[in-house]
């Protein structure tokens, strides 16, 4: 069959690549070869099932199954949802606003000549809804000015760049992102500051090329997404890691967003964004439908709510936000300013009656997506065991549900396996050629650290 697409083009149709001669092809070659590691991951998964593939997922710009197309938009909160679960709302905004050391991410890395190195110095935001800000304060009153918000991958800039990227080399053009940084950080940006001095390659980074983590997209300003789990990459994996159909160590389909994100073990069940999209992406697979994401992949911010928006002179309020990149439902940039002729700042502006006193206030009012694609071809199902479980903590009130576990490995001590008897029917379909069930191993061994579960490596990991 004809493929869906005939080439993936850049995130918002932004035109960015036009002015590197060859870089919309490299962009096509590299989402389907991004696509292609997918895919064989799945067919992976159900090998070690003792199941014969059966993915429901594939790259739109090689193949096209018959049948009706129904797009599906996702959609969620862009304020992190972990934030708020580990503080109250009030330093949820506090820490949402702040930039966190990589080394509470990652706590090191090996660098290739063997020597380890910290990387404290080195920080990100801790944003992780596929939707990141940045906010200008006035340095004598400390009053908000400006608050960035962006939805745009790092693997747009290493494309852009040039270098390697997930075991794909783009050619690029390092002035082009230097022109951007310009444009939309500060015109005092210097092609030094965008280059990374260490060999990273944990996160891909290369001495002498990129670095996402340069101090313009961090503390100083914002061009795009860095905080780990916010990737183009991130994204093709858990839309084809949530195609597939699990059941529970009992037999039961797994339909519960959360129940699905334990047993596969893909993305964080701590945010807004990971669950909806898994469980959404998952409902289309039980129905039957091959999957995948629309044309042009990317996360997107899809509108913002100005409701309960006042402004002190008591004028509109719509002036003050403007879409920089992207265009209305495929919004890669956003910017919250008041206009000058109108004399107040964004301080002033209130939310429901309360000011404006952090950006996470603003991101509570954007929305997320992205759009998934499902044709409706009536396949048949292969449910499969779960690959892992996720984890409570029963003595601590506050306890929510942590990273899964995988069933190889023992429960951290003082936890206990979460989203026990989830599922539906007496007994999920059991393929004719799987010869073996997952099993829960003995949890009596020694514990290993949480941080030590299944983590799977998708650049950066989720």
């Amino acid at each position: 069959m004809p493929p869906l697409y005939e080439r993936f083009d850049p995130p918002a149709y932004l035109a960015d690549f036009g002015r590197v001669p060859g870089l919309l092809n490299q962009w096509s070659e590299a989402m389907s070869s991004w696509f292609e590691m997918t895919l064989k991951a799945e067919e992976q998964t159900y090998r070690d099932h003792k199941v014969q593939p059966a993915v429901q997922y594939f790259d739109p710009v090689k193949s096209g199954p018959k049948g009706p197309t129904l797009p599906q938009a996702i959609t969620w909160n862009a304020f992190p949802k972990e934030l708020l679960r580990t503080y109250s709302r009030d330093q949820a905004l506090q820490e949402a606003d702040r930039l966190h050391p990589l080394l509470s991410y990652r706590p090191k890395w090996e660098v290739p000549d063997g020597t380890v190195i910290s990387y404290n110095r080195l920080q990100y935001r801790p944003q992780n809804e596929y939707c990141e800000w940045h906010v200008f304060r006035d340095p004598l009153t400390s009053k908000i000015k400006k608050v960035a918000f962006v939805s745009e991958p790092p693997e747009y800039y290493f494309a852009l760049f040039g270098g390697v990227c997930e075991k794909y080399t783009f050619k690029g053009d390092p002035k082009v992102v230097l022109d951007l940084y310009r444009e939309h950080v500060s015109p005092d940006v210097e092609l030094k500051d965008l280059i990374s001095p260490y060999d990273l390659p944990d996160f891909d980074i290369h001495k002498g090329f990129y670095n996402p983590y340069n101090k313009w997209n961090t503390s100083r300003g914002i061009m795009h997404l860095c905080s780990p789990p916010n990737t183009l990459t991130a994204e093709i994996r858990l839309g084809g890691d949530a195609s597939v159909v699990r059941k529970s160590a009992d037999g039961r389909l797994l339909v519960e967003p959360d129940a699905l994100i334990s047993a596969a073990a893909y993305g964080g069940p701590d945010r807004n964004s990971d669950p909806t999209i898994g469980g959404t992406v998952n409902a289309l697979a039980r129905l039957g439908a091959m999957i995948t994401l629309q044309n042009p992949v990317g996360l997107y911010m899809d509108h913002i709510d100005l409701a309960g928006w006042a402004a002190p002179d008591g004028g509109p309020v719509t002036d003050l936000v403007r879409i920089v990149r992207g265009q209305p439902g495929m919004i890669e940039r956003l910017e919250v300013e008041v206009p000058p002729e109108r004399g107040f700042s964004l301080s002033d502006v209130t939310i429901a009656g309360v000011p404006i006193r952090y950006g996470g206030q603003i991101a509570e009012c954007i929305t997320v997506k992205l759009t998934g694609v499902a044709v409706l071809t009536k396949e048949t199902s292969v449910p499969i065991g779960p690959d892992a479980r996720g984890i409570i903590d029963p003595a601590d009130a506050r306890s929510f549900l942590n990273r899964a576990v995988d069933l190889k490995n023992p429960l951290p001590l003082g936890t206990v396996e979460a989203l026990v008897g989830q599922g539906e029917g007496a007994q999920a379909p059991t393929p004719p050629a799987a010869k073996t069930k997952a099993t829960i191993p003995n949890t009596a061994a020694a514990t290993v650290p949480v941080t030590k579960s299944l983590r799977r490596r998708i650049w950066p990991s989720v």
